[in-house]
């Protein structure tokens, strides 16, 4: 330090370990504290108000009736000294075995000022994270009642937090993905590029996405989110995006399906994001006044709920079709045995067995149908699923989705069918064929790679093949046992 006097030296040292890093006030707190100590060479600590193991002296400087204190006995040396600007004061205490001289026991003072004020911002930094994680819970809880279809409920909580932000009929979702470590950073780039039009909530499902639900209050305004969206991504390389169409705000849990799918797809495109207008769906397709009465004959029974536990046994079995009841719970705020008593009440409800991915296929064509809106039309019993979709429309779209699996030399269709009538079980698709376990799954594989579909888990690819197949087919084999009605006599 050249010419420096030694005090002034210790005081640049002071103020070099209280500087505020990244790491927050509090680990500066921590670093000087313990530079005191080895600079005064002996122990050095900080007391508050309340604990009341320590001498009377130490009592007395906290309530403020001292400044400060010094006590001396036989082989120690202590002093005590006020931190902060009121009472109750916490008390910096310094103790070692020779005795103070002038400058260290002013350098114990300099140090109980800097140790104030970086308390003072380690306060501030604490309650502006309980500001935050209270404003975080606060948008779970909205994004939660939204994918459990409680509008009402959600705008209310909404209003409290940011009044008018669910003041609409109709949202969009974008969900990007980014590494774990980058979410907290992501999140708040995202609320700041939405500057409170959008609900921005790190999803409760998956560790390293950001969910942001645009209202279309002002279709302007919302459109310039999703380009401000877009733009933040082409500049961020670690980022992925995915926009879902236009959704009733009341359907927020489709909105987040259609955007996980294209998030997906995203990972994949050299721009990284994929929007709104990307997939032709097999319920595009249908004839709207059969796929409506068909529709309407099957979800009767839950349509004849009460509102709320109709509501909230939709939201949970459209999600439950999607993702698995760990991923559904989390999404929705609640365990995993409340997701699958919900499951088994809707399959009892419907008189369906909904473990049979060919009776989720229809359960979740149908759920993607019932809201579209259709003119009315006849009372008539509407058509089975087979017959619905096996219009020239959607046989083509079947060999679309099929077509890439003729280029392997191998029968891929005949396993891929064998295991849907398997309810996809491997080892029952093994056994029927008379191949082995591993053979099936080298063919699932390279399903999945020619298809670019997740066929591993129970979802909406899984439910495209088996749609593709039964447009393809019909009641023929290799799907000649399926039986995709669900009994309208039934009654909740």
């Amino acid at each position: 330090m050249g010419g420096q006097a030694p005090q002034t030296v210790r005081l640049t040292e002071l103020l070099r370990h209280a500087r505020v890093g990244t790491d927050g006030a509090e680990a500066a707190v921590r670093r000087t504290i313990g530079w005191l100590a080895r600079t005064l060479g002996g122990t050095a600590e900080v007391v508050s108000a309340g604990e009341t193991d320590h001498r009377a002296e130490v009592q007395a400087v906290a309530r403020g009736e001292l400044g400060s204190a010094a006590v001396s006995e036989a082989g120690s040396h202590t002093r005590m000294v006020a931190l902060g600007g009121e009472p109750p004061f916490r008390v910096l205490i310094v103790s070692r075995a020779c005795p103070f001289d002038g400058e260290d026991a002013a350098l114990a003072g300099h140090a109980a000022i800097i140790l104030g004020l970086l308390l003072r911002v380690a306060q501030a930094e604490a309650d502006r994270r309980e500001r935050e994680s209270s404003a975080l819970h606060l948008r779970l809880a909205v994004l939660q009642l939204l994918m459990g279809g409680d509008v009402p409920l959600a705008q209310r909580t909404a209003a409290g937090m940011s009044p008018g932000l669910l003041d609409a009929d109709w949202a969009w979702m974008s969900l990007l993905e980014m590494p774990v470590a980058e979410r907290a950073q992501v999140a708040r780039d995202c609320e700041e590029m939405t500057a409170g039009r959008a609900l921005v909530v790190p999803c409760p499902a998956f560790d390293n996405h950001v969910i942001v639900v645009v209202p279309i209050a002002d279709i302007r305004a919302a459109d310039c989110i999703g380009s401000a969206l877009s733009d933040y991504v082409a500049r961020c390389p670690r980022v992925f995006l995915g926009r879902s169409h236009h959704h009733p705000l009341a359907h927020v849990a489709t909105a987040y399906e259609d955007a996980y799918r294209n998030l997906v797809a995203a990972r994949h495109l050299p721009g990284r994001r994929l929007g709104h207008t990307a997939r032709t769906e097999m319920a595009d397709l249908l004839p709207a006044a059969e796929a409506a009465r068909w529709t309407s004959d099957l979800l009767r029974p839950l349509d004849a709920l009460p509102q709320r536990p109709r509501d909230q046994l939709l939201s949970t079995v459209g999600l439950a079709l999607r993702f698995t009841a760990v991923r559904t719970a989390k999404t929705m705020g609640v365990s995993r045995n409340t997701v699958r008593s919900r499951m088994e009440r809707a399959g009892q409800i419907l008189g369906a067995n909904l473990d049979d991915v060919r009776v989720r296929t229809a359960l979740y064509v149908a759920l993607q149908l019932r809201d579209r809106p259709t003119e009315p039309g006849s009372h008539d019993p509407g058509p089975d699923l087979p017959a619905l979709i096996g219009t020239d429309g959607g046989r083509a779209w079947a060999r679309d989705v099929l077509g890439p699996i003729e280029t392997d030399a191998r029968d891929l269709h005949r396993t891929l069918g064998t295991w849907i009538c398997a309810n996809c079980g491997v080892e029952e698709t093994a056994a029927r064929l008379g191949l082995h376990p591993q053979t099936v799954r080298e063919h699932l594989r390279s399903v999945e790679a020619l298809l670019g579909k997740e066929l591993t888990a129970s979802g909406p690819d899984v439910y495209e093949v088996v749609l593709a197949f039964l447009a393809l087919y019909g009641t023929q084999r290799p799907l000649e046992q399926v039986s995709l009605a669900v009994s309208p006599t039934v009654q909740p």
